[in-house]
């Protein structure tokens, strides 16, 4: 039988390139250009391609890996290899696992988002 890890990701949205919160119509919206994003369009919906390292150890705090934002593979080939390394793309929050209670239910772990020095320009 396979075992069965859960994991809890949470994604920093806000730490994307241009990204900004404004009002339109009274309701708070997070505004997301696509292509400075480096996102792709496909049938009506809009993708991010993303890593996620897992790693087998409790490295802080209840971190067990992370998720970083990844340059499609069509991007990749557009900008060629020496651009695409010049890119620095964010890093989106950390990979908590999910802790088990002796009664076999799942109690969720809480994220703490990682502060970045990398402050974006509007």
């Amino acid at each position: 039988m396979a075992k069965l890890n859960s994991y809890a990701l949470s994604v920093a949205l806000t730490k994307l390139q241009h990204g900004f919160i404004t009002t339109k119509k009274g309701a708070k919206c997070l505004v997301i250009p696509i292509e400075e994003n480096y996102l792709t369009e496909k049938d009506g919906a809009v993708y991010m391609q993303t890593d996620i390292v897992v790693m087998d150890v409790d490295v802080e705090k209840g971190t067990h890996g992370f998720q970083v934002q990844k340059l499609s593979t069509e991007a990749y080939k557009k900008l060629g290899a020496d651009a695409a390394k010049e890119i620095k793309l964010p890093y989106l929050g950390n990979l908590m696992q999910f802790a088990k209670n002796n009664n076999d239910s799942v109690e969720a772990t809480i994220i703490e988002p990682i502060e970045d020095d990398n402050d974006l320009q509007f």
